[in-house]
Order: C-alpha cells, then structure tokens, then sequence
C-alpha cells in the first residue's frame, strides 16, 4: 500500500489557526494528514507549541509518539514517513523539568559561560520590528526608532506603518526613473515592505534589498536581492515584467509568489504559485508551482517540494527538513543574533526535522531542541555553546 506523505501545509495551516478543517477541507486531506491534524489538535499543540524531532533517535521518538496514540500507526513504512513530518508528542514540548548542563571547558569558560534551563530567561527578548532605511542620498534611517513616520522623497511618501511594514505610494503621473533605496534588515530582524507597484516583499533576518522609490519611466520593473532571502508577492503587470536580481541570477515574473534565498552558495527560489522564468548569462530554467530551482555552480537542478517548508519563517514559523544540526542553527543564531559554536564537530552532519514557532526567547528554543536532540546548549554572551550530552 503506497502512503503518501503528510503536507506541512496543510496541517500546519490547521493546526496553527487552532480550528478543525470544514468538511470540505477535511475530505481531501490524506489518512496520514487526517491522523497527525488528530494527534497535534488532541495534544493541544497550539499557540507556542513546537514539533522537534531528531531523526538520529527515531526509534525512541517513536515509541513515545505511539503511546500517544489509542490506535498507533505500524509499520516501518508509514512510521518513517510520519515521524519525517511529525515529532514527539507534548510531554517532550513541556518547558519544566530540562536537565541542568554545564560545558566542561575550564574555570573560565565556566564562570562565563551560563546553561540554558527550561523556564528561565538569561538573555533580552529579541525585537524582529528592525530594519535600517538607506535613501538614495546616503541618509540612513532606523525604522524601529521612526514609528508611523512618513518620508518624502520626489513624488513618493514612504510610510513606516507600526515599524513592521514600509510602504511606497507614488504619484500617478511619475515619468522619470526614480533613485534606488536600499532596505537592511539585521540578524534578529524580520521586515515587510510595500513597493510602489503595490508588490509586497517580506524580508528574513540578515538581508538587504535594493530597488527603485517608484516604477515610472521604465520597461521593466528590478530590484536587486543583494544578500540574504525574501518572499514577494509581485503585483501583476502584463506590460511590465518584475525581476528580482540575486548574486548573478535573475528571477522574472508578470504576477506570482515565490521565495528566494541566498545565505548560502546555494541559491533556492522556491515558487508558491504563478509560474517564474530563472536565467544566468549561461543557464535557463521554468518553475511550477511546487518547484524548487537551485543555482549552484552556474547550473540549475529543479525538485518538487512542500512549499511551506520554505515560506512558512514570514508566518513567524522556522521548519526544518532532514536538515544538518549546523545549518539548524546558523539559522536559529540568525533570527535571534547569537553566533553558534560546536563543541564536536561531529555534531554538525546529524539531522534533524521538524516546526518551531520563533518567541521573542532564544531558551523557548534551544530547550526544546535540547530535551528532543541529546544536546547541551549554553550561552556565552552573544554565542551559543552546542555540546552533545555525556552519558554516565
């Protein structure tokens, strides 16, 4: 019997408005979504709730998930593809009784170094509501210090609505190109922008954006993806093609919404849906929706994904797939700015998979990911400690 695997948008999506899907809904979904919308809701893993799993304790994780479960799931088959998409149950997510580590790394390290404890908070609550403005006279301008403020510049006004979202309303009778202003969003960051076209662009942490104050005077409409990954949602301009420019690839689109990412040599768009045309000087590819193409070594390769595994950090949710422990959490020390450190390097290649909700805590975190991945976290100013846990 062929399973098929559970889509993370969908259950997600059901799981994290906390209603059941309508009748309709619930009709089209598959056995094995139907089964883990069932476990996640009868769990109550709503709000802050978190699915972790680390895949190199698949056996124990699974064990627990079982005994949660009146009728449990059997066979290897089905087990594999659900702990793949689902995690352990509550009693791993509870933030009360994690173990006490300290890194056994000298006095020193010791007397600066402080162990993550469930429940306790040793560093400030992160603020994502950050991002500086540079116009395209050089002025910079910090946005979380300048709340619904409003900027004029030629024939446009910028508003900076609830410092969360920058929004460009330009004149209709604008003609001449306009000047580029650059939008930086910090590690820690999270921004929304609202071009003059109305495409709306949501920005990750560590990332910057160029592109034009308005779209009058010119064929084409570009902006420039100089480092880091956004979301857009380009507004459909059948005479006027967007493209998105990032590190030597240029993506273009009449009207669609698709992700890029570009923190590592590994460029991935991922297209949610329209279609989208990826070129170099060299190389040509066409998405569908449902597609991933990556730009690695002037090539591109195209795969079928789940496409909320790739967007769903815009609805404030980080989702990991088969994903190396270093990559997990150069991630997680982007959106928190923490720098990450491992103790073995060993622990670098394990996989993990899996939802996390991003808190204004770094310990709401890395404690789940401690109690689920035998792991010892600890902080040390702005780095985190990574260390497997010693069996006694």
């Amino acid at each position: 019997m062929n399973m098929q695997q559970p889509s993370w948008e969908k259950v997600l999506k059901a799981i994290h408005s906390g209603e059941r899907p309508t009748e309709e809904q619930w009709n089209k979904l598959t056995s094995e979504e139907r089964e883990l919308i069932n476990l996640l809701q009868k769990e109550q893993l709503t709000g802050n709730a978190i699915v972790f799993l680390d895949s190199m304790n698949e056996d124990k994780a699974w064990q627990k998930l079982s005994g949660s479960i009146q009728q449990p799931l059997t066979g290897r088959r089905v087990r594999m593809r659900f702990l793949r998409y689902a995690a352990v149950l509550a009693g791993l997510l509870m933030l009360g009784a994690a173990a006490l580590f300290l890194l056994k790394n000298g006095k020193r390290n010791e007397e600066l170094t402080q162990p993550v404890i469930a429940g306790k908070y040793i560093t400030q609550p992160v603020n994502p509501k950050q991002a500086v403005l540079v116009l395209a006279n050089g002025q910079s301008i910090e946005l979380n210090k300048t709340p619904d403020s409003t900027i004029r510049q030629e024939q446009v006004d910028v508003v900076n609505i609830d410092t969360a979202l920058l929004r460009y309303t330009a004149a209709a009778d604008v003609l001449r190109p306009a000047a580029f202003n650059t939008l930086i969003v910090p590690r820690g960051g999270k921004y929304k922008i609202e071009l003059a076209d109305g495409t709306e662009v949501w920005l990750n942490a560590e990332t910057k954006l160029r592109y034009p104050a308005h779209f009058g005077g010119v064929a084409k409409r570009e902006v420039f993806l100089e480092s880091g990954e956004a979301y857009f949602k380009v507004k459909r301009n059948t005479a006027m093609p967007f493209i998105v420019k990032a590190g030597g690839m240029d993506v273009q689109v009449l009207g669609t919404e698709f992700n890029v990412n570009t923190y590592t040599s590994r460029y991935a768009t991922t297209l949610a849906h329209g279609s989208v045309k990826l070129s170099t000087g060299t190389a040509a590819t066409k998405l569908e929706p449902g597609q991933q193409g990556v730009y690695v070594n002037g090539a591109f390769t195209k795969i079928a994904v789940d496409v909320y595994t790739y967007t769903a950090w815009k609805d404030g949710l980080i989702i990991f797939e088969e994903t190396p422990l270093e990559e997990v959490m150069n991630n997680i020390g982007r959106q928190y700015d923490f720098a990450v450190e491992f103790t073995s390097p060993q622990l670098k290649d394990r996989k993990f998979g899996g939802m996390l909700r991003r808190t204004e805590q770094i310990e709401d975190v890395l404690t789940i990911i401690e109690k689920v991945g035998y792991l010892k976290f600890s902080i040390r100013g702005k780095t985190i400690l990574v260390s497997p846990v010693v069996s006694k």
